[in-house]
This record gives structure tokens, sequence and C-alpha cells, in this order.
């Protein structure tokens, strides 16, 4: 069932179960799980890129749904607008149990996954994987997929550069194709821009990027 937002499932080899962002209906969510075959009251860890409702307002119900404490890795906690929405009160996640983590600077998270850190209301997140190299997923990109990126190689700078998935937050043309260079030049091989990334932005991407690049969607299955 499609909706504006985003959420990523991850499953590693080691078992850790993560789910970045949450979209913003918790029915959508749960009904594409079952869909999909996924159990979401198994989740080890909830990676919430940022705190805008398309990516985050699903995670009272979640918790609750969840009936027990996982950590809710943020790069900070809600501000004081955020925390007037009905979506997001403070006091829904206090009685979901929410154990709020925030992760102002670049650290590991999970045993393979990684945070950039803090860059400004928003982190995105890092899978290292052994025989591919670094994988990074961004939630929107708000300050510029290109000052994310630098932001992923600087925290992990001895890990092969290998897949860029998520919301890149740019619309013409002329940034994807400038995007598609930038990733090319920097030597990953793999791209898969979603949510929030025009479709000209999208065309241009695939035009200058000297890798695969795959088009995401509800349901998309992707084994790295």
């Amino acid at each position: 069932m499609p909706d504006w937002g985003l959420s990523l499932y991850l499953e590693a080899e080691n078992g850790l179960r993560m789910l970045m962002d949450t979209g913003s209906s918790f029915h959508k969510l749960e009904r594409n799980a079952r869909a999909l075959g996924l159990d979401l009251t198994r989740l080890d860890a909830i990676f919430i890129s940022h705190w805008h409702a398309d990516h985050s307002a699903a995670l009272p119900d979640l918790l609750a749904h969840m009936d027990r404490k996982v950590p809710v890795f943020a790069p900070r906690r809600p501000g004081w607008l955020m925390r007037q929405q009905l979506w997001l009160r403070a006091r829904q996640l206090r009685q979901a149990s929410a154990e709020l983590v925030e992760v102002r600077e670049a650290r590991e998270l999970l045993p393979g996954f990684w945070s950039t850190g803090d860059l400004g209301g928003e982190h995105a997140l890092m899978a290292v994987l052994e025989e591919r190299g670094l994988v990074i997923l961004t939630g929107c990109s708000h300050p510029g997929p290109r000052e994310v990126v630098r932001a992923a190689l600087a925290a992990l700078s001895g890990v092969r550069p290998h897949a860029l998935i998520g919301g890149f937050h740019i619309s013409s043309y002329r940034e994807g194709a400038e995007l598609g260079r930038f990733l090319s030049e920097h030597g990953f091989r793999l791209v898969c821009p979603c949510h929030c990334t025009g479709l000209e932005a999208k065309k241009g991407i695939e035009d200058a990027f000297s890798g695969t690049t795959l088009q995401c969607g509800v349901g998309r299955r992707i084994e790295l």
C-alpha cells in the first residue's frame, strides 16, 4: 500500500533487524509488513532519520504494537513544535516505553550499523558489509546528498563505498546528474533514489552514474 514517506526494513546476516523510519501511517506500515511476511514485533532497533511526520508519525503506534522496549536512535529529541503535533507527542513516546537514544556524533549503533551523527536535525544510517563495503541509507538528505555522503565517508574512511539508498531531496535533472557524477567519482557501485527524489532527478542520476541504478517502490527488496 503506497504512501508519502519512507520506511526501510533492514535484516543483517547476523540476525539483527532494524527499521529505518516508520512512514506516516502505522496502518499502512503494518499492512505492508504483513504482505512481505515481516514481523515488526521482532525488531531489535528503530532508526529515525529525522522527526518529520512522513518519516516518524507511525512510531508511537509501532512501539505500542511491539509492547516492549527497543532503542530508538534519533539525531536529537523532537523539538517543541514537533511535540505539539498530535502525531508525535512526547507523552505518546513515554507511554509506549520508547528508549530514545540521541546520536549526536558518528558512532556504531549495533554490530555492523553506524550513524553519521547529527547533521542538522537529520542523520543517515550506514551499514558495513564484509564483501561489498559501505552502504549509506538516507531519509531525506536535507543537508544535501553529497554532504551526507561526505559525512559518511569521513566517519568510516577506511571502508570502500558501495551503495547509496534513500531520499535525496532533489528534483531537477541537473541536480541528479551532479549527484550521479559525484557518486561515480567516489567509487560507488549502486544507487537507489527513493522518497523526495523527483523523476527528472532520477533520470539525471541514471544518465550520469557509472554503476547500477535501481528503482525504488513499495515492497522493493534489495539483497546486498
